[in-house]
């Protein structure tokens, strides 16, 4: 019930709002599967009509919540040319958290805050120096070997021995072990001894000088394998860098999406990037050296690269694993008077703690957050950088980054501060086209929809609160088009994708990647250079289409149903207004449809209608909810974030009831 819970209490949240607060994300964890299951943007790609060729994936069917804890295990993902990327959601069992969390005081001093209105330059400029700015190293990016977008070779000899591979004594785990090694939650993670030696990496003539264990989450299922291999030594470092930390992005075609992602953003202020090295990674577990193909080492973030990076080496850093920024998040990161978790399981189901130990900085800024008496824009201006804030929306706009919502991303927080920021993760689904959905009503074309533009936000507390700020679509569009005039540029892109795509082929079109990604296509890779353009023009013209509004189950009151929902949400500020349909059959045909309710009111709080209990005697019913703009409301309409499950099929924005 976490998310069912999280929408309601947004919705009364919301309604203490002004009028221009709109309410909620939607962003609820959990929910009934008639009442909903919510869209989970999928972590494999979209279908696009800028070269992509991929199968799309289908949104993640969420937990019934009756069983919230009991984590569930992703299934099996079909074939390489259908790819379906499963979350591996870290739900354990609760433990037991005192009724009220401590809230400690915060010893770090404030910084000063700036207004929303300071990032606005009457010069002509989008964003303005602040003193709370990062300023990334970007010269790495051209250092130790990173400036050539090359492939270097690395080999991987194995040192095993016969013995056990259990949690209590791994001294027999094998390379087949690793490959095995398919949950990345449970107790046993397995890491054998290996030598590594590469390009630029000499042979240090030892039996072994690092450790691989296998990364990743839903990947684990494929059948190509991502790695991590950590160096023994903390001095003899490649590239001063101790892990290499080796993707293989099994479902995604080009395999250079998160490399060209993190090099567009490298030159980009506000938004520290990662550095990556395409990998031809070779392993003798032997029986000889034997080719695993092409994959994209990705920088770890860890305390070594907030220092590499000039940032602060001892400030807090968090992954998202499962984080919206909701109320029961704030629950699961209860601490104490330290600023310890109450429950280590609990805080790392939702934030992977990188580095940090003193967590009283996020607690607060979260309580903040879900504090009656607090406006957003005090929180956003204490807790966070505005530039850095602006700058990560623009860029996920323009890079199509559609999954940065309750995962893929980082938060920073330097020791001396009291703000966090953003940090960009995992954008091998990312680099497509935004393409106007289809004007149907079809499974698929509403599933597009439904995960279009701004609607993805309603997984998040943080950006849908963000994007309900008076006039922000309009300073998002000045941020892109500044972001793509000056840093993505077509020349820019068109270079990058290039070289990449030059590097890459030759390894897609020999085994082992041939074999697992037969459809790859050189021209495809190379045709994402466009993307940017293509959604920079996306984001002026079709974004019109709301954060999906939420449909309640239906109550009956007298001679009356009562149908009611969570208002949608117009972030390009169109008024809207509501059409609920009513049938016997989920397909809505015109003979199934008993009632239809064009043109119902908007309204800030929770919005409800009549419905005469004649018209509808006993049998099982679908309802389906459309919001839709002032401008053009047959073309930017949007379904409720509902999903109703039959036997044979998926229906978006309905729900299913029952009268008695």
């Amino acid at each position: 019930m976490k998310r069912l819970i999280f929408i309601l209490a947004l919705a009364v949240f919301m309604a203490g709002c002004s009028s221009s607060d709109s309410a909620t994300s939607n962003g609820e964890k959990s929910v009934t599967s008639n009442d909903s299951n919510p869209i989970e943007p999928g972590d494999s790609e979209e279908p696009s009509t800028t070269g992509d060729f991929n199968t799309p994936d289908e949104p993640i069917k969420l937990e019934d919540p009756t069983t919230p804890d009991t984590p569930t295990t992703p299934d099996t993902p079909t074939t390489p040319d259908t790819p379906t990327t499963p979350d591996t959601p870290t739900t354990p069992d609760t433990p037991t958290t005192p009724d009220t969390p401590t809230t400690p005081d915060t010893p770090i001093t404030p910084d000063t805050p700036t207004t929303t209105d300071e990032l606005i330059d009457t010069t002509g400029g989008i964003f303005v120096p602040s003193a709370s700015d990062l300023v990334d190293n970007t010269d790495l990016y051209l250092e130790d070997g990173y400036a050539t977008p090359n492939v270097i070779r690395i080999d991987v000899r194995t040192v095993t021995t016969p013995g056990n591979c259990t949690v209590d004594d791994e001294s027999g785990c094998t390379l087949d072990d690793v490959k095995a090694d398919v949950i990345d939650n449970d107790e046993l993670t397995v890491d054998i001894e290996v030598h590594v030696s590469g390009d630029d990496f000499a042979d240090d003539g030892s039996i072994s000088n690092a450790s691989m264990r296998q990364r990743g989450g839903g990947a684990r299922f494929a059948d190509q394998k991502s790695f991590r291999i950590k160096l023994d030594s903390k001095n003899d470092l490649w590239r001063n860098e101790r892990f290499l930390q080796l993707n293989k992005h099994p479902f995604e075609s080009s395999r250079i999406r998160n490399k060209l992602a993190f090099d567009v953003m490298s030159q980009i202020p506000h938004l520290p990037s990662m550095r990556t090295q395409l990998v031809n990674l070779w392993v003798d577990d032997g029986e000889g050296p034997v080719d695993y193909g092409l994959f994209t080492h990705v920088e770890r973030p860890n305390d070594d690269y907030l220092e590499r990076h000039g940032l602060d080496k001892d400030g807090n850093l968090y992954q998202a694993e499962d984080f919206r920024f909701d109320a029961d998040d704030l629950e699961d990161i209860a601490i104490d008077e330290d600023g310890e978790p109450l429950s280590d399981i609990r805080f790392e189901s939702v934030l992977d703690v990188k580095e940090g130990k003193d967590h009283r900085g996020l607690f607060n800024m979260m309580s903040a957050l879900h504090d009656p008496n607090r406006d957003f824009e005090s929180v956003l201006d204490q807790y966070f950088n505005l530039n850095n804030v602006k700058t990560w929306m623009a860029v996920n706009v323009l890079l199509q980054q559609a999954d940065a919502t309750r995962h893929n991303y980082y938060l920073y927080q330097p020791s001396d501060s009291e703000r966090f920021y953003f940090l960009p993760w995992d954008y091998d689904a990312a680099t497509k086209g935004w393409i106007e959905p289809e004007n149907s009503y079809e499974r698929e074309p509403l599933r597009v929809r439904s995960q279009f533009g701004y609607s993805t936000a309603f997984e998040n507390f943080f950006t849908t609160r963000y994007l309900q700020q008076p006039g922000i679509h309009e300073e998002l569009v000045e941020a892109a088009g500044y972001i793509r005039e000056n840093y993505m540029t077509d020349s820019f892109m068109t270079e990058t994708t290039n070289n990449l795509t030059n590097a890459a082929s030759p390894f897609q079109q020999r085994a082992p990647d041939s074999t697992y990604n037969p459809f790859y296509r050189e021209s495809s890779s190379q045709s994402l250079a466009d993307n940017p353009r293509i959604n920079e023009q996306a984001h002026r013209d079709l974004f019109h289409i709301s954060i999906p509004p939420y449909l309640h189950m239906p109550e009956r009151d007298g001679d009356q149903w009562q149908f009611s929902w969570i208002p949608a949400i117009s972030v390009t500020n169109q008024e809207l207004s509501y059409d609920l349909e009513i049938a016997n059959n989920p397909d809505f045909s015109a003979s199934s449809t008993l009632v239809n309710i064009d043109n119902i009111a908007d309204d800030d709080d929770v919005i409800a209608v009549n419905v005469d209990a004649l018209s509808l005697p006993t049998g099982t019913y679908y309802a389906r909810l459309t919001a839709r703009p002032g401008n053009e409301p047959d073309r930017f309409w949007q379904v409720a974030l509902n999903i109703f499950d039959s036997a044979t099929d998926r229906h978006f924005g309905v729900i299913s009831f029952e009268v008695p």
